[in-house]
């Protein structure tokens, strides 16, 4: 199978070209970089056709246009005009009004079509003229539409990107619910804490005097150190859930 045939298949090969990269073949490419001199002797490799050390090179990329399984693309995308598809323009050069034009062409349309039952019913052979003026509106329509695609993409965006930032702004405000649901737990949970770090259990046996001074000095001392501690572990987690949500915002 010869490469325009590959190219044609619906299922092609990998075209041959791989092959001619052998290790050997890289090997003498490499060291001709170095010198900066190529050889002019063909390289040749049975069952194919030879070549020189310089096609191992990849090609430069194209300017134009390039060709992918038989289909040729030009590689900057634009809208050919109607004249260069070789096909009658029905609407004005220059700017227009869209709207009004695609109503105009869309009457004729209906008109074309009316011709077009009336011609098979009274002169069928002569009814190519009638389909071929029904393609030409068609594509004069087409045509229009094509030339508002830029538009239609950069709405596309307008609105992808409105309903992102709604989302956002949306989780922003449910985060920023639950962060201040959470700092009131724990502002109550602290509380709670410290209320049973300052009440003593009555039930226990009292100490003797002297070491119920001293435990009492160490009960307060303890009691003041963890309620700074939860201060500070809530102050703490504040700002992290403060940082948290400017970030999303």
């Amino acid at each position: 199978m010869n490469e325009a045939q590959s190219n044609a298949s619906a299922w092609p090969d990998p075209p041959f070209l791989y092959k001619r990269y052998t290790a050997d073949n890289l090997d003498k490419l490499h060291s001709a970089k170095k010198t900066g001199a190529f050889p002019d002797t063909p390289i040749t490799q049975p069952l194919y056709p030879d070549f020189s050390l310089k096609a191992l090179e990849p090609p430069p990329p194209p300017s134009e246009s390039y060709t992918i399984f038989d289909q040729r693309w030009q590689v900057h995308e634009s809208l050919q005009s109607l004249s260069d598809m070789g096909v009658r323009q029905l609407f004005p050069e220059g700017n227009i009004d869209p709207i009004r034009e695609l109503k105009k062409l869309n009457r004729n349309l209906m008109a074309q079509y009316l011709q077009l039952l009336q011609t098979l019913v009274e002169n069928p052979q002569e009814y190519g003229q009638r389909i071929e003026n029904i393609s030409t509106i068609f594509i004069n329509m087409h045509h229009i539409l094509n030339e508002y695609r830029p538009h239609q993409a950069r709405e596309t965006l307008r609105l992808l990107m409105e309903n992102q930032i709604t989302k956002k702004k949306e989780m922003a405000a449910a985060l920023r619910d639950k962060s201040q649901k959470m700092l009131r737990d724990l502002q109550a949970y602290g509380e709670d804490t410290t209320k049973q770090l300052l009440t003593t259990d009555e039930s226990q046996n009292h100490p003797q005097p002297s070491e119920a001074i001293d435990a009492s000095n160490y009960n307060e001392d303890t009691t003041m150190q963890e309620h700074e501690n939860t201060q500070i572990d809530m102050n703490r987690h504040r700002q992290n859930m403060l940082s948290m949500i400017d970030d999303i915002q």
